[in-house]
């Protein structure tokens, strides 16, 4: 956890992970069959959400979390030095407290599904979408912090 190289390595392989499954998935037959329920939820968010999908758009999260990862790496090489015991401490919590959120999903995922199986995967992949986008972000304000310190 010294290294930042190997934050960065690893923030951006999931980082890549995601991307890669975004982009190849947006705009697929066999995703967007699964996605059209022609409105059947009576919530705009979720309608919209589920439109954003069908429409493609999912790739444009995946290209935005590559730029991200991006740029976690270039901070971190920038910097050139270790993390101290301190920093190292906060990244800990922060790697354990996204560790907490993810299990807390899963019932929030289940109960969401038990709502409206028709729209599961669109609430699967906004949790992780939403999950994964705050990671980045924060992770993304402690290089910026770091390299400013």
């Amino acid at each position: 956890m010294k290294n930042p190289y190997i934050n960065a390595a690893v923030t951006s392989v999931i980082s890549l992970a995601y991307a890669a499954i975004f982009i190849l998935t947006s705009g697929h037959i066999e995703f967007e069959r699964i996605l059209d329920h022609s409105q059947t939820l009576n919530s705009a968010f979720w309608n919209n959400w589920s439109i954003f999908l069908l429409h493609g758009n999912l790739k444009y999260i995946g290209y935005v979390y590559i730029a991200a990862a991006i740029s976690i790496i270039i901070l971190s090489i920038i910097q050139k030095k270790n993390y101290d015991e301190y920093q190292v401490s906060i990244l800990t919590t922060s790697f354990v407290a996204m560790g907490v959120i993810l299990l807390l999903l899963f019932p929030a995922a289940l109960l969401l599904v038990l709502s409206d199986p028709n729209y599961a995967v669109e609430m699967l992949v906004f949790l992780i979408v939403v999950h994964w986008f705050a990671f980045l972000i924060a992770n993304l304000i402690y290089a910026i912090k770091w390299c400013k310190g």
